[in-house]
């Protein structure tokens, strides 16, 4: 019998796969075969697909190993892991009891937290001390959109990569994550791993740039000066953690202007919670704060908060600020009039609510009441026909 790549004419498939063994061929079954076909077809679509996340600005590739502090700069510039807004219905915070969890929303820490007593009357003789300042580490007082561009140059260097000096000019280069940047913007890879290891390369670079650097914003220090000559309680908000943080202020000479720090050891999910916290900790109603962003979401998620908004222009245009209550270039043009004119209409402004007492509510009804009967006397007494 002759046998023809395993197969035998005219024979069952117990006997073909026996002449298959015999001749040192193995069969294939059809079932295995169209596995196999499924299986290549699958892998051409998942193939075809990796464009498609580099599109989506995701990367569900698991990142390489780099330092604590890099893995927090690389989450702070990629989009898909900053914290959400937070508060789009006014929820504060949940707090977990024996008998259910107690939930605090916004209007009740504003309840709860308006001053009496002695502090209300400091309040009136220093009304400058009412008010609570929130700045952003990362958008309004370290200049890292330089220190990310230092380090795309740098990199660049390192691995004699093209870089053209108006790419770094381009705003989608600080907003987009940096593995796709790596990808649309920079050309730099079209692997998904590849643009991964030079996204946390570009990190690394960044956190040497930022233990080196030692210069706040322009208009920083001097607005931070004139807060603290009228005794203006301060407090900063920050994705990276206490120690690099409180470094970076003490090389910028800006340690002793801040009395509360709110950073990534407090785990909070949302940027309308770091505000919140933020409050409590200043000891000032959420509606008597203001919070300096560049950025709108930290916009947003101010006015959530009952906060007022103030946008320095940085890497976004002056449109895309347009939410917060006061846009400037530099925080050396505000003055704190500035600041008390923001709660000027408070109380009367849109959609605040508008409270009226019950008693007094009584009292108009009883009169229109009173009213409709004195008139209904004097129309009957003209009807009476005179004697």
């Amino acid at each position: 019998m002759q046998l023809c790549s395993g197969r035998v004419p005219h024979a069952s498939a117990v006997q073909r796969r026996q002449a298959g063994v015999r001749a040192g061929v193995r069969a294939v079954a059809p079932c295995s075969l169209r596995a196999s076909r499924k299986r290549e077809c699958l892998q051409v679509r998942a193939s075809l697909s990796e464009p498609e996340d580099f599109e989506n600005g995701r990367s569900q590739q698991p990142m390489p190993r780099a330092s604590f502090q890099a893995q927090q700069l690389y989450s702070l510039m990629d989009t898909e892991k900053r914290p959400q807004v937070g508060s789009y219905n006014g929820e504060g915070f949940v707090q977990y009891f024996s008998s259910g969890p107690s939930r605090v929303d916004v209007e009740t820490l504003n309840d709860q937290m308006r001053p009496a007593g002695a502090l209300r009357l400091r309040h009136a003789q220093h009304p400058h001390e009412a008010f609570g300042m929130v700045f952003n580490f990362d958008g309004v007082v370290a200049d890292l959109p330089t220190i990310k561009r230092e380090a795309w140059v740098m990199l660049a260097q390192q691995l004699e990569l093209p870089l053209q000096q108006q790419m770094l000019q381009h705003p989608e280069l600080q907003m987009m994550p940096p593995e796709v940047a790596v990808v649309r913007l920079l050309r730099w890879a079209n692997d998904r791993r590849a643009a991964i290891g030079l996204a946390m390369q570009h990190a690394e670079i960044a956190g040497r740039l930022l233990q080196q650097h030692n210069k706040p914003l322009e208009g920083v220090r001097e607005w931070l000066d004139t807060l603290g000559r009228f005794n203006v309680p301060c407090a900063l908000v920050s994705a990276l953690d206490r120690s690099t943080v409180q470094a970076a202020l003490a090389r910028m000479t800006l340690h002793d202007h801040f009395q509360i720090m709110v950073t990534a050891e407090d785990e909070l999910e949302t940027i309308s919670q770091r505000l919140l916290t933020a409050s409590v900790k200043l000891g000032r109603a959420p509606n008597m704060c203001v919070y300096f962003d560049s950025s709108p979401p930290g916009i947003t998620a101010a006015h959530n908060v009952t906060f007022k908004a103030v946008a320095v222009q940085g890497i976004y245009r002056p449109h895309q600020l347009k939410n917060a209550d006061i846009t400037c270039s530099s925080l050396q043009e505000l003055s704190v009039i500035n600041m008390r004119r923001l709660f000027a209409n408070m109380g009367s402004e849109f959609m605040d609510l508008q409270k009226q007492a019950a008693s007094q509510h009584n009292s108009s009804d009883d009169d229109s009441t009173n009213n409709g009967r004195r008139r209904r006397r004097i129309a009957n007494a003209m009807l009476e026909p005179d004697e």
